[in-house]
């Protein structure tokens, strides 16, 4: 998944550039976030290649961290309230969004040695 993609996803200009480093870096983490939750890694041929749900979530991970203010439940300030998800309610949401997909691949343990 490419920032150009990512920004469409996110309904962003492609001709507004000032924040593309921080948008490449929560791209970036989001991918890393997608790939540790799912036990796999999304590299085929050297080149990434995230399924359609996992790119959705992607986008949603980085949306949610633009906002700002991650984690805060609800906030009231001067008569204006707000609430937002907090980081574990989200990361709740998308991780059933990946395993619906089939996209987590469950870790074997074994269990008494050997």
């Amino acid at each position: 998944m490419e920032l150009q993609e990512l920004k469409t996803r996110l309904q962003m200009e492609q001709t507004e550039t000032a924040n593309d480093a921080y948008l490449q870096l929560q791209l970036n983490d989001a991918i890393e976030w997608v790939q540790r939750v799912c036990n796999q890694s999304f590299i085929v041929d050297y080149a990434l290649t995230l399924p359609n749900t996992a790119k959705s979530v992607v986008a949603q991970y980085v949306a949610f961290e633009m906002q700002g203010n991650a984690g805060i439940k609800s906030e009231s300030i001067g008569g204006m309230s707000q609430t937002f998800d907090s980081a574990t309610e989200r990361n709740q949401s998308l991780i059933s969004k990946l395993s619906a997909a089939g996209l987590r691949k469950v870790r074997f343990v074994p269990f008494g040695g050997r």
